[in-house]
């Protein structure tokens, strides 16, 4: 349910403007031009890459279900309308500044939760449930800064996790599944099939609903300022929202150089390049879309996109044949920056 009601969300948001793996591309994340220009451009931040391991099977299998369910139809260029509006909504993604790094924070904190709860528990070999050598790392330097192997900083530390808990603006189901994925003292989180068959809900659903508390978490912790918690969260937000390839080109630039020039330097396509002066004009508010676009192009087109409140590329150019469709690009991504 929780994820048919985010998909049919999305799909709304496109409005019948792209195709139905457009919806696809968004929650895995892809860093395509279009999937990125897509984010701005229908107010998709809170959505991208929430699914990074989603198969196109299950995506599929659950469009089918919609279209069965007389929710949405798919025309025959496979472009979706949405029948049946969604009846909720998923406030406190930000999977646009995260990007998976809400799983590296769950890595670090189920490991000082194991940590400490075998500790309290006068064990002090166990095998830890996280594996992967970083978050190890970074959780040893957290514990030593913790001073975590006195008694009253243990208690400290389980003391503000009830209290963050209890205050999360989540649903108890939510808060709940969290708690099952914490490993512990003789205890192994739960995986998704196990609680599948304990709450006999979807595995869509399950790891939705859990994303959206981790969201929460973070944001919560972050305005909150809760300092027992905040080192958990370094670099869990991405430094820039720039993808790595559209930063080279940003720095190229700054730096003097034309689209020409930079595309040979690159051994990149023209489009490429296009494609990421289109997400630094997204991003970054203070890029001078001028030098590509002459003002009075940019106010014709804004004019036009106002009039017919299309975003498809088409029709704005047969309207304004001046106008290159890079040129149109670049004011649909300045209007619909992050």
């Amino acid at each position: 349910m929780f994820f048919e009601q985010l998909l049919l969300h999305i799909l709304q948001k496109y409005d019948g403007q792209r195709t139905v793996f457009s919806a696809y591309h968004l929650l895995k994340g892809k860093k395509s031009g279009q999937t990125i220009q897509d984010v701005g451009l229908f107010q998709l931040q809170p959505y991208f890459n929430l699914f990074p391991r989603l198969t196109k099977e299950k995506f599929y299998t659950q469009i089918q279900h919609l279209e069965q369910k007389n929710k949405i139809t798919i025309s025959e260029d496979e472009h979706v309308h949405v029948l049946v509006a969604p009846h909720l909504t998923f406030d406190g993604l930000d999977g646009w500044h995260l990007r998976g790094g809400e799983h590296v924070f769950f890595d670090r904190f189920q490991l000082v939760v194991q940590t400490i709860s075998n500790l309290r528990m006068q064990e002090s070999r166990f095998l830890p449930i996280v594996r992967d050598e970083r978050v190890q790392q970074f959780v040893r330097q957290y514990l030593t800064w913790l001073h975590y192997q006195e008694e009253k900083q243990q208690h400290a530390f389980i003391e503000a996790f009830h209290q963050l808990l209890e205050e999360l603006p989540v649903t108890e189901q939510e808060k709940n599944i969290f708690m099952y994925r914490l490993s512990g003292f003789q205890q192994i989180g739960w995986t998704w099939q196990q609680l599948k068959e304990q709450t006999n809900s979807s595995e869509l659903d399950l790891q939705l609903q859990y994303v959206h508390t981790l969201h929460h978490m973070i944001r919560f912790i972050e305005e909150h300022v809760i300092a027992l918690f905040e080192p958990l969260l370094y670099q869990v937000r991405v430094q820039t929202v720039l993808t790595a390839s559209t930063q080279q080109t940003a720095n190229l630039l700054m730096q003097g150089m034309n689209m020409e020039q930079i595309a040979q330097i690159r051994r990149l396509k023209m489009s490429t390049i296009e494609d990421h002066i289109a997400e630094i004009a997204m991003n970054v508010q203070t890029f001078p879309i001028e030098q590509f676009v002459p003002n009075e192009i940019r106010l014709a087109i804004e004019a036009v996109v106002s009039e017919v409140g299309s975003k498809k590329l088409r029709p704005i150019k047969e309207k304004i044949p001046e106008a290159s469709y890079f040129q149109i690009r670049l004011v649909l991504a300045r209007a619909g920056g992050v």
